[in-house]
C-alpha cells in the first residue's frame, strides 16, 4: 500500500502514540513510557469524543451512522497526531484503544463496497475514478503511520443482531456507571471472566487507580464507543498490506488467545506474552515495553504472520 513507510530506521526516529482502553487514567501507560527510546504520547478515549453536553445531543438523533462516534474519533486523532509534526509514528492500542486504532486506519469490507460502487457510478459518468477513500482497505489519508500494535483488542463484532444486543447491553451498563459508580462497581467491574487471568494485586491497582473517575463520562465513552457501534474489520486487517502489525495476547487471556489465533495476514505478526493477562502493559511493563522496542527496530523485517520469539522476562 503506497503512503506507508516501508524505511528502516532507529527505533528512536518513530513517535509511539498510546491509545488506552476504556476507563483508562492519565499515565496509563507511564511505566512503559519510561522505558522505550524517544517520544510518546497518550490519548485518552475521552480525548476522541464530543464534550458531554454535545454527545447527549447527538446520542438523541436518528439520522447518525452506527458508527458516528468512531467516524469522529478517527477524525480527532487524525488531527492530534497532525498537530504533533512527527513524521513517523507507530499507534499502541489497548482494547478499546486498540479498536479506535483499527477504526480509523482500517475501511470496513461495507464501506469498501460502497466505495466501489460509487467508483463505478463515478467512471460511468466522469471517465475516471475520484473516491477519496478508495483502493484498497486501508485508508490512504495516514501517510506517518509506520506500524500497529494491538494489545487485547477486539476486531468488532461480525454480526449484526450480537452487535444490537452489545449494544443494548452497554446501554444499560453505561446507566449505572452514571447512577452509582464506586469502588463495589468497579470491583464487579473487574470480575468479569476476561480480566480472571489478573493477579490480585494488579486487579486491586487498577480499581486504586479508577476510583476517581466520573461516572458520567466512563458512561459517555461506553455509550459512544461500544464495540455494538465498530464495523467488523477483521477481513479489513488480514488483507492490508504495507503496514507492520503485531497482535498482543496474554497466555492467561484465554478468550484474547482464541481470537489471536484465528488471524492471518501477510504483515500480521501474532505475540503470545507470558506471565500475563488481558491487561499485559499493567502486569508486564517491562516486558511490554521490550516488545515495542523489537518492534520498532525490526519492524521492516518482520515476516507476516511470524509468532515473535517471546522475550525473556
Amino acid at each position: 500500500m503506497t503512503g506507508f513507510s516501508e524505511e528502516c530506521g532507529p527505533a528512536a526516529a518513530v513517535k509511539v502514540f498510546f491509545l488506552a482502553g476504556f476507563m483508562g487514567v492519565p499515565g496509563e501507560f507511564a511505566r512503559v513510557r519510561e522505558l522505550i527510546p524517544g517520544d510518546s504520547e497518550e490519548i485518552l478515549p475521552e480525548d476522541l469524543l464530543p464534550s458531554l453536553e454535545e454527545t447527549r445531543e447527538l446520542l438523541q438523533r436518528r439520522d447518525l451512522p452506527p458508527d458516528y462516534f468512531f467516524q469522529e474519533a478517527r477524525t480527532r486523532l487524525r488531527k492530534i497526531i497532525t498537530a504533533s509534526g512527527t513524521e513517523r509514528v507507530c499507534l499502541y492500542g489497548y482494547s478499546l484503544g486498540g479498536r479506535l486504532a483499527l477504526s480509523a486506519l482500517f475501511m470496513s469490507q461495507e464501506y469498501k463496497a460502497e466505495c466501489e460502487a460509487e467508483n463505478e457510478t463515478n467512471k460511468s459518468e466522469n471517465g475516471h475514478k475520484n473516491s477519496p477513500e478508495y483502493p484498497g482497505v486501508l485508508r490512504r489519508d495516514w501517510p506517518m503511520i509506520s506500524g500497529l500494535i494491538l494489545e487485547s483488542s477486539g476486531l468488532g463484532i461480525r454480526d449484526p443482531e450480537e452487535r444490537r444486543c452489545r449494544l443494548i447491553h452497554d446501554d444499560n451498563l453505561a446507566r449505572r456507571f452514571a447512577a452509582e459508580f464506586s469502588p463495589e462497581l468497579l470491583r464487579e467491574w473487574y470480575s468479569q471472566p476476561v480480566f480472571a487471568g489478573l493477579s490480585s494485586r494488579v486487579r486491586e491497582s487498577l480499581i486504586q487507580k479508577r476510583r476517581h473517575i466520573k461516572g458520567e463520562e466512563a458512561a459517555r465513552v461506553l455509550r459512544c464507543l461500544s464495540s455494538g457501534r465498530m464495523p467488523w474489520l477483521l477481513p479489513s486487517l488480514e488483507s492490508s498490506r504495507g503496514l507492520p502489525i503485531l497482535l498482543l495476547a496474554g497466555e492467561r487471556d484465554p478468550k484474547y488467545q482464541a481470537l489471536l489465533k484465528s488471524v492471518t495476514g501477510s504483515d500480521i505478526a501474532l505475540l503470545t506474552v507470558p506471565a500475563s493477562g488481558h491487561n499485559i502493559h499493567d502486569e508486564v511493563p517491562e516486558v511490554t515495553a521490550r516488545i515495542i522496542r523489537d518492534f520498532l527496530q525490526n519492524r521492516c523485517r518482520v515476516p507476516g504472520g511470524e509468532r515473535l520469539r517471546t522475550p525473556e522476562i
